[in-house]
């Protein structure tokens, strides 16, 4: 049948002998992962089916049995599945990546093709947020919805914007790579699941460390100032992530996994950070900002200067 090449048929990213997926794991009814491969003509596009060809699996890798149960391989038709131990991906704290190989033979023609499937978790985009309601992820408030703070009870949301960086942002800027704090890390079990922030968003620290190194009841400490290589870390395996931001009337201390952090301040430097859609969002509903960037107002707590971000990390480090 003039067979010279095989492809994913159902919807796989990528091309020839380089396939490609992600799965969103948030969506709690993804289970499982499954594909299809064909005989194609290189030259012509035109699927051929599977006559004559079998189908081979080599070189599993990236943990397949830790994250997956139950692979399956039709060798006559290509088709492929297997199940996502979804417990295990979650719990690892992390996107979890896994390839296989899979070849497609017929007579003494063969072709060889990779897939590699993302696992995502989006642990940032998953944030827990606490509101009026209870705990919610912060990816499903909208404007106008209650969020509880620290010094105002209540407030409305007033807008909500987000960016996603994709793993070749990621790669070639990893100054924006998240900053993971682990669970109980900051003292009084908090945060209590594993925190992962941008690593500008500050995060309120209310313990010795600014009494002592400040002469603050508490202080505002951007998360990259945090890093201490065993409990705040960089996160460097996380393959995509979603920042988002929520702002009020005025800046407010919100609680993300039980631990205070702030909400947006559009700075200068912060309106800056996001795109120009997003910034004339918030210049309609704040337009004094456009003449002054000081004009939303000063920031909830004290903020501490990268120096003292570093010290107080080192004294974290220590503990």
């Amino acid at each position: 049948m003039g067979f010279n090449n095989i492809s994913e048929v159902t919807g796989f990213a990528g091309g020839i002998d380089q396939w490609t997926l992600t799965v969103d794991l948030s969506d709690p009814s993804v289970t499982m992962v499954s594909g299809d491969f064909d005989a194609v003509n290189a030259t012509t596009g035109i699927n051929q089916g599977d006559g004559g060809v079998t189908y081979t699996i080599t070189s599993l890798s990236g943990n397949f049995g830790t994250y997956t149960n139950n692979f399956v391989l039709n060798a006559a038709t290509g088709v492929f599945s297997f199940d996502i131990d979804r417990a295990a991906v979650i719990a690892s704290g992390t996107d979890q990546v896994i390839q296989f190989q899979i070849t497609g033979r017929s007579g003494n023609t063969s072709d060889l093709d990779t897939v590699r499937i993302t696992l995502l978790i989006c642990v940032a985009r998953g944030t827990h947020i606490r509101c009026a309601q209870g705990q919610r992820r912060i990816e499903d408030l909208k404007a106008g919805d209650w969020v509880a703070t620290m010094d105002a009870g209540l407030q409305q949301v007033r807008w909500i914007g987000s960016r996603l960086l994709s793993q070749d942002m990621l790669r070639d800027h990893p100054e924006l790579r998240p900053v993971r704090i682990a669970v109980g890390s900051l003292g009084a079990g908090l945060p209590r699941r594993d925190l992962v922030v941008s690593p500008q968003h500050r995060i309120l620290v209310s313990d010795w460390r600014a009494q002592l190194f400040l002469g603050q009841d508490d202080t505002l400490v951007p998360a990259k100032g945090l890093v201490n290589g065993t409990t705040v870390t960089v996160d460097t395996a996380m393959t995509e992530v979603e920042y988002f931001h929520l702002l009020f009337d005025r800046h407010q201390i919100i609680f993300t996994e039980g631990q205070p952090t702030e909400s947006f301040h559009p700075a200068d430097y912060t309106l800056g950070a996001i795109d120009a859609d997003m910034r004339a969002e918030v210049l309609t509903l704040f337009p004094a900002l456009a003449q002054d960037h000081l004009a939303y107002g000063p920031t909830a707590h004290h903020v501490c200067r990268v120096k003292e971000a570093k010290v107080i990390a080192t004294a974290q480090a220590s503990l």
